[in-house]
């Protein structure tokens, strides 16, 4: 296990990271995360001795980080630094056999199990045509799977990674990663993340810091959460679940900060509450919008599993939900009246009907009080499974004033 026990370091007179605890178990995968100067590379330089410590410890194995001689600790922990320049025109092959040295006696000279750790160092990390390269003339993505080789080649029991795949294209860092991950139990790793979907995939748990403190830890679904992003990052963003993985992903949303009128319409109000009636993909986009723009939006009656269920989740909007083919009973019905009753406007946009969702239209079609927008953007069509009676409702909410736009922009000024 690798510990930090309220663990501060820092620069000058300033401390840039207070009371730091972090357990890493054998064989564990732990993704830092966080805002730009939160702390991220001073607790890696801590936790590897690059930078003093002014409180608390650093343990390895319970052994303090200060007690290991400098070769025995290079034999214990490895390091990709976030800086991967080398100032002298060493081949490929000779960066990745430094690796060896803390293995090596005063006097040995490299052995065939040396170059075979670097062969496969090399060979992992794609890298083996370079070897006889000068590391000087190969691009800034290759320098970085040069360093991630040379430490691989250490064969370290604990590995820090500081943006260890910073500089490679996606394939190099899934790959990289893969191979990270893919070291097995022998090896804890804890390593840097700017890109929170890579964190989520590959780590086991998730340490987010901000201010130079820990404000969460745990799986990547405990701490990759809406709250989190908003509080730490500044940002809105939706948190979905890969549909392979099961992982959260991270999808941002731009911010109403940066929305200028020509790309959303002049704003309604802010108090313009907005009942939307959508399903099966159709409202999911238009939700974003409203939302963005001020709206108070409400929703439904949607299906479960409706991808206009799941956004209306994410964005924490207000929705009347039911079992997939069921019929919408009287208290949806109920329910459904009050939120269109208690909406500024209601929107219906483009959707097949079938009898489980008719009502929803039939609800619009019976009430006086709430004026109804049809949302037809190009290409959306109404498509009738009910047998001819989705036009006789459509005729009877645009009798009653409903008018169609085609253009969200147009939608939105409209709301004013």
């Amino acid at each position: 296990m690798m510990r930090t026990d309220h663990l501060s370091a820092g620069y000058g007179t300033e401390d840039i990271i207070r009371g730091i605890c972090l357990d890493a178990a054998e064989g564990e995968f732990i993704g830092i995360i966080g805002p730009n100067g939160s702390g991220k590379t001073t607790l890696i330089k801590a936790m590897s001795r690059v930078l003093a410590t002014r409180k608390g410890a650093v343990t390895i194995e319970g052994r303090l980080l200060d007690d290991y001689d400098p070769k025995e600790l290079a034999r214990t922990l490895g390091v990709v630094p976030q800086e991967t320049s080398v100032g002298f025109s060493y081949t490929v092959g000779d960066i990745v056999m430094m690796g060896r040295f803390p293995h090596h006696t005063r006097f040995t000279r490299e052995s065939p199990e040396d170059y075979r750790v670097v062969e496969e160092a090399m060979a992992v990390t794609g890298i083996g045509h370079l070897a006889a390269r000068p590391v000087t003339e190969i691009s800034g993505g290759e320098r970085q799977r040069v360093i991630i080789a040379r430490t691989l080649a250490q064969q370290p029991r604990f590995l820090l990674l500081d943006e260890a795949t910073a500089h490679l294209d996606i394939n190099h860092q899934v790959e990289i990663l893969s191979i990270i991950r893919g070291l097995g139990s022998g090896v804890t790793k804890i390593g840097v993340f700017h890109d929170l979907n890579l964190a989520s995939a590959y780590c086991d748990r998730i340490l987010l810091m901000a201010g130079g403190e820990v404000r969460a830890m745990g799986t990547p679904e405990e701490v990759l959460t809406r709250e989190n992003l908003r509080e730490h990052y500044g940002i809105d963003a939706l948190i979905q679940t890969h549909p392979v993985t099961g992982r959260p992903i991270v999808l941002p949303l731009e911010g109403t900060a940066h929305r200028s009128s020509s790309s959303t319409g002049s704003p309604p109000a802010p108090s313009t509450r907005v009942h939307l009636v959508c399903g099966g993909g159709s409202g999911s986009g238009l939700m974003y919008r409203l939302t963005a723009a001020g709206c108070e939006v409400t929703a439904g009656i949607l299906c479960d599993g409706d991808s206009d269920t799941c956004t209306a989740a994410a964005l924490g909007i207000e929705f009347l939900c039911i079992p997939p083919f069921s019929p919408i009973g009287p208290e949806e019905t109920a329910a459904l009246k009050e939120m269109v009753a208690a909406a500024d406007v209601a929107i219906l946009t483009a959707m097949p009907i079938g009898p489980g969702n008719l009502a929803n239209l039939e609800v619009l079609c019976d009430q006086e009080t709430t004026p109804v927008i049809i949302y037809m953007p190009e290409g959306g069509q109404f498509t009738d499974y009910t047998g001819g009676k989705l036009d006789a409702v459509l005729k009877c909410i645009e009798e009653k004033g409903a008018g169609r736009i085609s253009r969200v922009e147009d939608l939105l000024s409209s709301l004013k």
